[in-house]
């Protein structure tokens, strides 16, 4: 299953959030340039760094579980899968379109989410319930 949801959901996610920031930090350089618009290239530069923290954290977790590493910062893996979906639900909300559009396409990362979550999950219950 960590396969799957590493080909299917956080390498097009990288690979659509790499080529969309290229042009996101271009266009917040040119807005802080010209002194335009500073309050969405503000917002835009948070929502990158929130998504991205979130899409690091999920590879981290895919290698460590794929590893059987199960010694890493839970709160902080909390803390990025709950930024990436707050992401997403923000690109979801803010976006134009369809909703079905958005939904699937924006929302495809929240696979992810709840995927590592309930994996996190079962882990913190497996690791309270041992002695």
């Amino acid at each position: 299953m960590l396969g799957a949801i590493a080909i299917a959901v956080l390498l097009p996610s990288t690979l659509v959030a790499g080529f969309w920031s290229l042009l996101g930090v271009a266009w917040v350089a040119d807005a802080l340039r010209r002194g335009e618009h500073m309050g969405s290239a503000l917002a835009l530069m948070a929502a990158m760094a929130g998504g991205w923290f979130g899409l690091v954290t999920a590879w981290r977790l895919y290698y460590r579980l794929r590893r059987k590493d199960h010694a890493f910062d839970r709160p902080m893996a909390w803390c990025g899968l709950a930024s990436g979906a707050l992401v997403c639900m923000g690109l979801i909300a803010t976006t134009g379109g369809s909703l079905l559009f958005r939904a699937a396409f924006l929302g495809w990362p929240l696979l992810a989410v709840a995927f590592f979550g309930a994996a996190l999950w079962r882990l913190s219950r497996a690791a309270a319930a041992a002695p």
